[in-house]
């Protein structure tokens, strides 16, 4: 009788270590976040018009950067390009701050689990249709700047990102 109680804790114990194992697997994926605007890289939620830096603590390391004169800032606009997505930036006097988050990877999907290769009906389902449409670009605002895109072509979404207006 004892053995068998013991192996059953045993059980109980291995079950619950392995439950865990999933959770935490589960939430490595690459993934934006439900609970705020933006992108969550799976270390850092990365918001337009938040300050931005790669050197940030969560920040994988940048496989290619650019930069050019800034069209409606004094500065240096920035593109810092990771695996699946970019980070575009507009400069201000006390550094580089977020204007899109763009994500080109099939493997990272929405909260609502909406990507790349997802379409129209797949978008409408997930965001609903308040959007509004320039060229093949279907824009969900969250406030007056804000905003969440989908590129469609041939009715498929070919990339995605979060936005910010600025001028």
């Amino acid at each position: 009788m004892h053995n068998i109680k013991k192996s059953i804790r045993k059980n109980i114990a291995l079950a619950a270590v392995m439950l865990m194992a999933v959770f935490t697997l589960a939430a490595c994926g690459k993934k934006d976040d439900g609970g705020s605007f933006g992108f969550n890289n799976g270390s850092v939620l990365l918001t337009p018009g938040e300050k931005f830096s790669a050197d940030d603590e969560g920040m994988p390391e940048t496989l290619q950067y650019m930069e050019a004169a800034s069209c409606y800032f004094e500065g240096l606009d920035k593109v810092f390009t990771y695996d699946g997505y970019e980070i575009t930036t507009y400069p201000k006097t006390d550094g580089d701050y977020i204007q899109d988050v763009n994500v080109s990877s099939e493997t990272i999907k929405t909260d609502k689990g909406v990507g790349v290769g997802s379409t129209l009906e797949d978008i409408e389902a997930a965001y609903g249709k308040d959007y509004t449409v320039s060229g093949k670009m279907y824009e969900y605002y969250q406030d007056d700047t804000k905003y969440i895109y989908f590129f469609i072509l041939n009715d498929v979404v070919q990339y995605y990102g979060y936005g910010m207006d600025v001028k």
